[in-house]
């Protein structure tokens, strides 16, 4: 190792254990954030049975299913990744962080050796950590793509996943139905069937 790649490892170890620690803690804050929204749907679908049984009512099928689809456990698998993606960051702060330690200390020492494995060390986690960064941009893209609207548009508008669900399926059988009923407008160019037949 030289004086020249110690200083370059340094250099960019830093900036990407910067990024590292900021990216672990943005993930741990948004699979904390997922994980309180999917407890206060569950909550919600289950205080509607809860209420249906306490007035001695049968729940629908609708709230059923609902409560049923809010408490499934793949639910909690979105979380669950952001948490693992969070952890392979904290994991590789720690080892950029010993990378950056030991090759301070070794461009401190007079009697420097080549320090052939600190080299090959500080290359590896710098390379892993440069790929964790490209992999975790494209996973955060994915998860973007992935958010359904009905989990975004709700929230603006103030309603509820369910209630929005309706309302679009509302408005799309009246697009199917009002298509059906609206009369074929003629042509007012094109001759008619009485001028054809005069012809």
């Amino acid at each position: 190792m030289t004086q020249e790649y110690a200083a370059l490892v340094v250099g960019v170890d830093i900036a990407l254990l910067v990024v590292g620690t900021v990216q672990f803690l943005g993930l741990l804050k948004a699979a904390v954030a997922d994980f309180t929204k999917l407890v206060a749907r569950e909550e919600a679908a289950l205080r509607v049975i809860s209420d249906r049984l306490q007035a001695g009512e049968e729940p629908t099928r609708d709230e059923l299913q609902l409560a049923a689809d809010q408490t499934r456990p793949r639910q909690v698998l979105r979380p669950i990744g952001l948490i693992a993606l969070g952890l392979a960051w904290a994991l590789m702060s720690t080892a950029l962080l010993f990378g950056v330690v030991f090759t301070v200390f070794w461009s401190a020492d007079e009697d420097e050796g080549p320090a052939s494995l600190l080299a090959t060390y500080t290359a590896f986690v710098t390379a892993i950590s440069a790929t964790l960064l490209v992999v975790e941009a494209l996973v955060q893209s994915m998860r973007l793509l992935n958010t359904p609207w009905s989990e975004i548009s709700p929230e603006r508008a103030g309603m509820s996943p369910t209630l929005y669900n309706a309302a679009v399926a509302t408005v799309e059988e009246y697009r199917r139905t009002h298509r059906r009923t609206i009369p074929v407008q003629a042509d007012p160019d094109s001759p008619t069937t009485a001028d054809t037949s005069a012809q």
